[in-house]
C-alpha cells in the first residue's frame, strides 16, 4: 500500500500522492493561516484520511497541478498544526479494504475524481500476490460495501469540491454525498449567505449572516434535495453576477444554489462543501476554519445538527414574473386584457399565407412587461395568432430577463422587443431600495443581457422593434444605434402612410399604395439617421397636414437595418389596440418579423 506522509512542516515539501510539490512560500502561506488549535478538543485521538485521485486517473482529472496538491497539503497541516487528528494522505485504493479503513475515524475525499472505486488490473494483481483473487466486478462491489458500512457504522466522510462528481457510474455514490454536480456557472467572486449563524458548524464566520469569497461555484442536477440536507451556506443570489451563462433551467426554477450541507447515513456523518477549487482558498483562514470544523464534526468530535430544516431562505434573483403578480400590475397600471371578441377580431384579420416559402418555422422571443404600455397584451396575442395561424415561427412570450443571456438566447431566430417602455427594464423595479451590494449585482446582470443582445444581433440573428422599443433604454447608446433612433416626440391621429420602398418584400402587402390608419407616430431624435437605415414606411404629407414636429419634414414610419451581420427591423405602429386587428399593419408585421429571421436572404 502506497501512503505518503509529510513528517515536518519545517521541511515544506509536503508530497501528495500525486508527487506533487506545493511552492514553499505557498505552503508557508497555508501553515500561518491555520489556527493553532482546533475550537473542539478531540474526544480521543483522530486518525483521517486524506484520499487523492489515484495515480492512473490523475492525468485526466481536472485538478491536478492545482486544488489537489493544495488541499492535501492543507488538511494534513491542518490535523498537523492544530493536533486535531493524525492525517494519512494516500491515492492508494487499498486504505478502502475492510480491514484497513477501520483504522480511520473519517475520511476527506480531497477533489477526488473518476472512477476511483473500480480497481485497475495493477491493483488486482497486487491483491492476488496475498491471496484475495478477486475479479474486478467483486473487488469493487467489496470496496464500495466498505466505504458504506464505514460511514453507517458512525464514521464520517468530508466531499470537497469536485469530490461529488467521482464515480459518476455509481448512482448510491451520489446519493451517499446528497447530490450530483451540474456544472460550474461562477469562478469568480460571489457573496455566500450562512443560513445558520449558530449552527457549531459554521462558527468560522462568526455569526455573519453572509460573506463573499471568489471561487468556482457549483450547481447540482435533478437529484439535489433540500428536503433530504441540511443547508448550511448557499448563493446569495440577490448579491451574486446572476449574469453568468449556463445556469441549468433546473436551478433557476427556485435559484437555490447551496454551497455546503451536511446529512446523516446510518449512524454516520456526511459534510460536502463546494468551495476548494481556486488555490486561495487553502490560505483563506476563515475557510480553513470551516473545513477543520467540518473534519471534527465527521469524525466525532464536533456535535451539529444534520436533520433538514422545514424552512428555507428565499433566493431572490432575476427571473419571470408570477403569474398573480403581473395581473395586479396591469389592475396597477390600468393595462387593458384582452378579451374573447379581441381575439376573433385578430384571428379574422391575421394572414392564412406566408408571402414567403420557408424550409421550417423559426422561433422567435416575445419580450416585455405586460403592464407596462396599454396595447403590450394585445401584441402578444396577435404575434401568437401570426405565428400559430400562418406556421411561420413558434412564439415564447416571456419577461424573463435570463432567457436574453448568451447560453439562452441563441435558441431564438429573433427576438421582438414588445413595446419596451422602461429605461431600465433589466434592473429590478426596487433597485434605488437595494443595498451597495444588490446593486452591483443587478447592475452587472443588467450588463450581462444586454452585452448579449448585441453580440446576438450582430453575430446574425434578427431584432424587431414595436412601437415603444425606441422609447426605451434611452441610456444605452448602443441600443439605440443599434435599434436606429430614440423616440423624442409622438404624434396621435389619423394620418396616412407612404410606401417609400416598393420593391422591398417587408412592403409587398401595400402593393406600393399609400394607406390611412388611426395610430400613435413617433418623432425621432438621435442617432436617426436615413443615411443609417433604409426607410420602409413613412407619412404622406401630400394627403396629411404637416404635423409640424420636425423642420425636415422626415417622418419615418418604418425601416430595416443591418446591424454587423444581423437584421433589425422597426415600426413606429402598435400603440392603439385596434392597430393589432387591422389586416395590413399585421402582414406588415408579419413580413418584418420575417425579415428579421433571415428568410428574405
Amino acid at each position: 500500500m502506497r501512503v505518503f506522509y509529510a513528517f515536518s512542516f519545517t521541511m515544506l515539501s509536503f508530497l501528495a500522492a500525486s508527487a506533487q510539490e506545493i511552492p514553499k512560500h505557498q505552503a508557508e502561506r497555508i501553515w500561518k493561516a491555520i489556527p493553532d488549535k482546533p475550537r473542539i478538543t478531540p474526544n480521543k485521538p483522530r486518525q483521517v484520511l486524506i484520499f487523492n485521485t489515484p495515480a492512473h486517473l490523475m492525468d485526466k482529472d481536472p485538478h491536478k497541478g492545482y486544488c489537489i496538491p493544495y488541499g492535501a497539503y492543507a488538511f494534513w497541516a491542518l490535523g498537523k498544526k492544530t493536533g486535531a487528528y493524525e492525517p494519512t494522505v494516500s491515492d492508494d485504493l487499498s486504505v478502502f479494504l475492510p480491514e484497513q479503513i477501520v483504522k480511520f475515524d473519517a475520511i476527506v475525499l480531497n477533489n477526488t475524481s473518476g472512477q476511483w472505486i473500480v480497481p485497475t488490473n495493477e491493483k488486482l494483481e497486487e491483491w492476488r500476490k496475498i491471496g484475495k483473487n478477486w475479479g474486478r466486478e467483486e473487488a469493487e462491489q467489496l470496496l464500495r460495501n466498505s466505504l458504506l458500512d464505514f460511514i453507517a457504522s458512525g464514521k464520517g466522510l468530508v466531499a470537497i469540491h469536485f469530490a461529488i462528481a467521482g464515480n459518476r457510474h455509481w448512482k448510491e455514490f451520489s446519493e451517499l454525498i446528497g447530490a450530483n454536480f451540474a456544472g460550474h456557472p461562477w469562478n469568480e467572486e460571489v457573496a455566500v449567505l450562512v443560513e445558520e449563524p449558530d449552527n457549531p458548524l459554521l462558527a468560522a464566520f462568526e455569526g455573519k449572516h453572509r460573506f463573499r469569497v471568489a471561487d468556482e461555484i457549483y450547481q447540482f442536477g435533478a437529484s439535489y434535495d433540500r428536503n433530504r440536507l441540511r443547508i448550511l451556506l448557499s448563493l446569495d443570489t440577490s448579491r451574486t453576477n446572476m449574469g453568468v451563462p449556463w445556469i441549468s433551467d433546473e436551478r433557476f426554477k427556485d435559484n437555490d444554489f447551496a454551497l455546503a450541507w451536511v446529512k446523516s447515513y446510518g449512524k454516520g456523518r456526511i459534510f460536502y462543501t463546494a468551495f476548494g477549487h481556486r488555490t486561495e482558498i487553502y490560505w483563506n483562514p476563515l475557510i480553513l476554519q470551516f473545513f477543520l470544523d467540518a473534519i471534527q464534526f465527521a469524525a466525532g468530535d464536533l456535535n451539529a445538527p444534520t436533520e433538514p430544516r422545514p424552512t428555507k431562505p428565499i433566493h431572490r434573483a432575476p427571473g419571470p414574473t408570477p403569474a398573480d403578480v403581473r395581473e395586479e400590475k396591469m389592475r396597477k397600471h390600468k393595462v387593458p386584457v384582452t378579451t374573447p371578441e379581441h381575439e376573433r377580431l385578430i384571428e379574422e384579420a391575421a394572414p392564412d399565407v406566408l408571402p414567403i416559402k420557408i424550409a421550417k418555422p423559426y422561433r422567435i422571443l416575445v419580450w416585455g412587461h405586460t403592464w407596462a404600455h396599454d396595447p403590450n397584451a394585445f401584441a402578444e396575442k396577435a404575434l401568437e395568432i401570426l405565428g400559430r395561424k400562418t406556421k411561420a415561427f413558434r412564439v415564447t412570450i416571456s419577461d424573463d430577463p435570463r432567457l436574453l443571456l448568451p447560453d439562452r438566447i441563441q435558441q431564438f431566430d429573433a427576438i421582438v422587443m414588445n413595446n419596451i417602455h422602461e429605461r431600465e427594464p433589466f434592473l429590478p423595479e426596487d433597485f434605488a431600495k437595494l443595498d451597495e451590494e444588490q446593486q452591483h449585482a443587478a447592475r452587472q446582470f443588467d450588463k450581462a443581457v444586454k452585452a448579449s443582445i448585441l453580440e446576438y444581433v450582430r453575430k446574425g440573428k434578427g431584432i424587431v422593434g414595436i412601437h415603444a422599443a425606441t422609447a426605451a433604454f434611452q441610456d444605452w447608446a448602443e441600443y439605440g444605434e443599434m435599434m436606429g433612433g430614440y423616440y423624442a416626440d409622438h404624434i396621435l391621429q389619423d394620418v396616412v402612410i407612404k410606401v417609400e420602398d416598393k420593391a422591398h418584400p417587408v412592403n409587398a402587402c401595400f402593393e406600393g399604395k399609400s394607406w390611412r390608419i388611426r395610430d400613435e407616430i413617433y418623432i425621432f431624435r438621435e442617432p436617426y439617421s436615413r443615411q443609417n437605415l433604409h426607410v420602409l414606411l413613412s407619412l404622406d404629407l401630400s394627403q396629411m397636414p404637416d404635423p409640424k414636429k420636425r423642420p425636415d419634414k422626415d417622418y419615418p414610419v418604418s425601416w430595416v437595418k443591418k446591424y454587423g451581420e444581423g437584421r433589425v427591423f422597426y415600426t413606429t405602429l402598435g400603440h392603439c389596440v385596434e392597430t393589432y386587428w387591422n389586416p395590413l399593419f399585421l402582414r406588415h408585421l408579419l413580413a418584418g418579423i420575417l425579415y428579421a429571421c433571415g428568410a428574405y436572404e
